[in-house]
């Protein structure tokens, strides 16, 4: 506008807007490029739980019968409480309660690990031929975690954690720690 007028012109470069001067900041490009990272690593596929290609096929199918979310671990000093999330499919004609002797969670040598059922809580149900979305809990000592871990449920059966032992030391006490795959680490 300056410019326009007879006698008022000028010889410096106009000023940049805020807007424009935005782009060529380096924090800018950092954020975008920050962002974009983060939205890929949410968005990505994850990981099949399963170890094994077979067993990952058959539980990671959608119509799979029986197929795990996530696991969390939170330690309660020399002890700890696996809370297992998956999705079954109950095929029965009646509705299934998520206790034993029909959940059960085992060690690589077959010994039983107890459930953790508070006294007001009632344990999950899955109504006749239907799916549901649950989560159990158990809850665990060390010797549990020295070897793998397999969760069945009426027949179905998927592996919880790979074999090897899991150093539950590793973990600080009362913060709960997250897997989607057998293999913790």
């Amino acid at each position: 506008m300056l410019g326009q007028l007879a006698g008022l012109t000028t010889t410096e470069k106009p000023v940049l807007g805020p807007r424009m001067r935005l782009i060529s900041r380096p924090e800018v490009w950092f954020l975008v490029l920050a962002s974009a990272v983060a939205a890929w690593w949410a968005l990505r596929e994850p990981a099949p739980y399963a170890a094994e290609a077979t067993e990952a096929a058959t539980t990671m199918a959608e119509d799979a019968v029986l197929r795990i979310h996530r696991c969390t671990l939170t330690r309660d000093f020399a002890n700890a409480r696996l809370d297992i999330e998956f999705r079954f499919r109950n095929t029965a004609p009646r509705p299934l309660f998520m206790q034993p002797p029909d959940v059960r969670l085992l060690t690589s040598e077959g010994k039983e690990v107890p459930p953790f059922i508070l006294p007001a809580e009632r344990p999950p149900r899955v109504a006749e031929n239907a799916s549901g979305d649950l989560r159990l809990r158990f809850w665990l000592e060390k010797e549990h975690l020295a070897s793998g871990l397999r969760l069945e449920v009426r027949g179905q059966s998927v592996e919880v954690k790979a074999k090897g032992p899991f150093d539950l030391e590793k973990l600080e006490n009362d913060q709960p720690k997250v897997w989607t795959t057998s293999k913790w680490q």
